[in-house]
Formats: structure tokens, C-alpha cells, sequence
């Protein structure tokens, strides 16, 4: 039995990406992972497992645990909590799949899936800040209070890539969740866009070493007390002198 390596899953990936996005046909998509060195079947399984991922339907070919933390990883990052929470039905209704068939435990791949469980219940990016609210509507006492929120697009990859080169304490006051809550806080954190994208109106690109910088909640809502936000250096300052 061939290993694939890691090279060959992540162009399998995008490959697998194209077809679902009819930017290129299965024949042509299995043909490239074929040159590549993929047999036919497996080019075909990582092309038809993606779709099934992205659709949270059962897949029943095999496709192995790098290779499924690597589509996982890359479908959060691309189409974030959401989608990835569909992601996972598919994993789960895989590994039952298998199992019920098999008669073996899938350890690894339920390892895998674990994982990313636990990301999509610790992941709080898409938290709603007073200042990207536009405006509000309020109806009579005892009825829904509606609140129009204007949204901006958040890379993902940007925000990983943030923490990545900063932690995950708190820059403005060091405070760490993991520290303070254990697991329940592990990966935990805000994260601030030093230039206030409400302000910018239109699509830009975001260093993630620069533009970005992580907070806690009470430090990323203190900063956005005014419009434009305070720095972290001017938060830094009221802390002390108070």
C-alpha cells in the first residue's frame, strides 16, 4: 500500500476545491493528482471526500487522518465556524460509518475530530463590538429588540497568524484564559484590529503582525469606548495611572 505524502493531500485539496466549485471537472482533477503520483481511486476518494465535507454528508471511502486534519484546518480557515461545524457531521457520520462496517475503532480519526469539536465551541471571532453597529430598532416593551449589525469580513488566516506571533495573553493587560480557566479557556482570545475597519469602508489587506493584536474582552471593548479606537499604548497608560 502507497503513502501519500503530505505534498500530494495538499494539492489533493485544491484540487478537490476546484471540482466542487465546478472550476474544474473530475476527469481533469483526478488526471492532475494521477500525474502527481496519486492512484486513481485516491485522487478520486480526497476529490469526493471534500465535497462530502462541505455538505456534511456521509463519505464511506477512507481518506487518512493527515489528510483529514488538513482539510479540516484549511475549510476552518477558509469558511470558518460555520461550515467547519458542517465539516464535522461528516467526520462523525464517517467514523460511525466505518466503525458499524469494520468492526474496528477509529482512535485517530475520533482524536482528529475531537480537536476540531472543540475549536468550533471555543471560537468567539465573529464577536459583535458597539462600533460596528450602525443602528438599532426598538419595538414596544415585551416585544424583540432587533439590532442591524454592518459586518465585515474577517480573514481567518490573519487572525491565526496573529496569535500565532503574539500569544494568547492579552496585550493590553496580559491576561491569559487558559490560565485562568483551564481548558475550558484554551485558545481563547480577541483579536484587535488596530485600525478600525468600519472606518476603512472598502476591502483591504491585513498584516497580521502589524494590524492585528490580541486582547482580552474587556481590553477590546474598552478600546472601542471611542471612535476611532484607542491604541493599545493609550489603554496601557489609563490602566496605570488609575
Amino acid at each position: 500500500m502507497s503513502i501519500n505524502t503530505k505534498e500530494q493531500i495538499h494539492k489533493a485539496f485544491e484540487i478537490a476545491k476546484k471540482v466542487y466549485l465546478n472550476e474544474l471537472s473530475l476527469t481533469d482533477g483526478t488526471k492532475i493528482l494521477v500525474d502527481i503520483g496519486l492512484k486513481q481511486s485516491s485522487s478520486r476518494d480526497y476529490i469526493y471526500a471534500y465535497s462530502k465535507l462541505m455538505e456534511g454528508e456521509l463519505y464511506t471511502r477512507t481518506i487518512n487522518v493527515y489528510a483529514t486534519d488538513y482539510y479540516l484546518e484549511n475549510i476552518y480557515n477558509e469558511n470558518g465556524n460555520l461550515i467547519l461545524k458542517t465539516a464535522l457531521k461528516a467526520v462523525d457520520k464517517h467514523i460511525v460509518y466505518y466503525e458499524g462496517t469494520s468492526g474496528a475503532s477509529v482512535i485517530k480519526g475520533r482524536a482528529v475530530y475531537d480537536k476540531w469539536k472543540r475549536i468550533t465551541e471555543n471560537d468567539f471571532s465573529e464577536t459583535v463590538f458597539p462600533n460596528e453597529v450602525e443602528k438599532e430598532v426598538e419595538y414596544s416593551e415585551g416585544k424583540t429588540r432587533h439590532v442591524i449589525v454592518n459586518s465585515y469580513e474577517r480573514n481567518r488566516q490573519a487572525r491565526q497568524e496573529c496569535i500565532e506571533h503574539f500569544g494568547l495573553n492579552c496585550q493590553v493587560c496580559n491576561f491569559n484564559f487558559q490560565e485562568k480557566f483551564g481548558e475550558l479557556g484554551m485558545n481563547f482570545i480577541h483579536v484587535h484590529h488596530i485600525v478600525d475597519i468600519s472606518t476603512i469602508g472598502k476591502e483591504y489587506s491585513v498584516n497580521p503582525k502589524t494590524d492585528l493584536i490580541p486582547v482580552c474582552p474587556n481590553c477590546h471593548a474598552m478600546l472601542h469606548k471611542q471612535k476611532p479606537a484607542y491604541s493599545v499604548s493609550e489603554l496601557k497608560r489609563i490602566m496605570e495611572n488609575e
